[in-house]
């Protein structure tokens, strides 16, 4: 989700820097708003992939919270069959 917004935002960036590089009056000004369009590109690049990086470490971090919360309930039933058996001798 945020890949992609990052995505259409450094295309909308894009998309201005080359419109106000059509109505500009020399080459200087032509030059600075490729330059401008290719920083804002290579920021969108690196923000996709800090975004990237934070989803698999959010994804590996779900994964270990669902491997403590079986071990919690495995730990449960165990605990509760044990109870059972405890309360009928």
């Amino acid at each position: 989700m945020i890949v992609k917004k990052l995505a259409s935002m450094s295309g909308i960036a894009v998309l201005s820097l080359g419109l106000l590089a059509g109505c500009a009056t020399n080459s200087s000004e032509v030059e600075q708003a490729q330059t401008d369009a290719e920083r804002a590109l290579q920021v969108a690049e690196e923000a996709k992939q800090i975004a990237q990086e934070a989803s698999r470490k959010a994804d590996s971090a779900q994964s270990s919270a669902d491997s403590a919360n079986q071990c919690c309930q495995d730990n449960r039933q165990k605990l509760d069959r044990a109870m059972e058996r405890m309360q009928e001798k």
